[in-house]
């Protein structure tokens, strides 16, 4: 007989489920400029309401007993679409860091 506790099943299938959300918000703090915080925002947000559709349907619309392996794939599966993301994000923080440079203005990022 198994004596589990359902929260420490729960706090497993965490950084599963909103590791992507995770690390946008990581990559957000790294990127001061307009364009990124955008495209981050809008990629999570757009990963809210898909994590939200997908634990409803698992959880509430279609009972199942393994409807708790959702949470484990949840985050795998919004990869190729949130790693293109992230990437132009990445790519755009470097670009406008390398203009500022340019121009001569200050660079908003932390000194390093």
């Amino acid at each position: 007989m198994s004596e589990s506790d359902p929260m420490a099943g729960a706090l497993f299938f965490i950084p599963f489920a909103l590791g992507p959300l995770f690390i946008s918000l990581a990559i957000s703090l790294y990127s001061p400029y307009r364009s990124c915080q955008i495209i981050l925002g809008v990629s999570s947000v757009v990963y809210g309401v898909w994590f939200s559709f997908v634990f409803l349907s698992a959880f509430y619309w279609h009972i199942d007993a393994q409807s708790a392996i959702t949470l484990l794939f949840i985050g795998i599966y919004s990869l190729p679409v949130m790693i293109p993301c992230w990437i132009v994000s990445l790519v755009l923080r470097n670009k406008n860091s390398r203009k500022a440079e340019q121009v001569g203005a200050p660079n908003p990022l932390p000194a390093e």
